[in-house]
């Protein structure tokens, strides 16, 4: 299982605007690691895209090499600048940028291989396997386990009822956390039966979170 950095997290490279109707504007955000996000934002007043130009040019020289969570503090900063010298055009640029960066900070969970728990004779049990299944696929409540293991950091080991969820009382969870420039973004972690050969595990958890993290930090 992985926990993915939210998205306030990735590093501005580059913003667009795109006059695609009156009063619609389609922003393409890309990231340093490429990812792309586009977002239609409504506006009150018709803008012309030679000006919708002019405010990128003008965000891609500020906002360059921050994350969005800084980018966001940082337009904050010049919007409050721009309230005692006000410079028209970077005021608009600032006001869209704002808005366009407002996205949606939930953190997403990807979970892969749980029928390989089938494999061990604990679980051979339908109903227990089934509870089981049932906890792993409520995501929120095993996203606050993980949570609490991204702010203890490194290796963590929950065996049995340590996890606190009581479906999994039989389970074990590995887990190790991930970062760029020491800035934790997520965890990555194994869950097994609590007889899971420990020795074993916990190196190549810690192992692949440390790849993981290398791979963020090369550029």
């Amino acid at each position: 299982m992985v926990v993915i950095p939210k998205f306030i997290y990735t590093v501005f490279k580059l913003i667009e605007f795109i006059n695609v109707s009156r009063n619609r504007i389609l922003v393409i955000f890309v990231s340093e690691n490429g990812v792309v996000q586009n977002k239609i934002v409504e506006v009150e007043e018709d803008i012309a895209q030679a000006d919708l130009d002019t405010y990128a040019r003008y965000l891609n020289e500020l906002l360059q090499g921050l994350t969005l969570q800084e980018a966001r503090k940082k337009l904050i900063e010049e919007m409050q600048k721009e309230k005692n010298r006000y410079d028209l055009l970077c005021a608009k640029a600032l006001a869209l940028s704002k808005k366009a960066l407002e996205t949606d900070e939930a953190t997403e969970i990807y979970v892969d291989g749980t029928l390989n728990l089938l494999e061990y004779p604990e679980f051979a049990e339908v109903k227990k396997m089934k509870r089981i299944i049932q906890a792993i696929e409520e995501k929120e409540r095993l996203l606050k386990l993980l949570n609490k293991a991204m702010a203890a950091q490194g290796v963590q080991i929950f065996i049995g009822s340590e996890n606190e969820l009581q479906e999994m009382d039989n389970c074990s969870l590995i887990t190790s956390t991930y970062s760029k420039e020491n800035h934790t973004l997520g965890a990555l972690g194994v869950i097994g039966p609590t007889r899971m050969d420990y020795e074993k595990i916990i190196p190549i958890v810690d192992y692949t979170a440390q790849m993981v993290s290398k791979m963020l930090d090369w550029k």
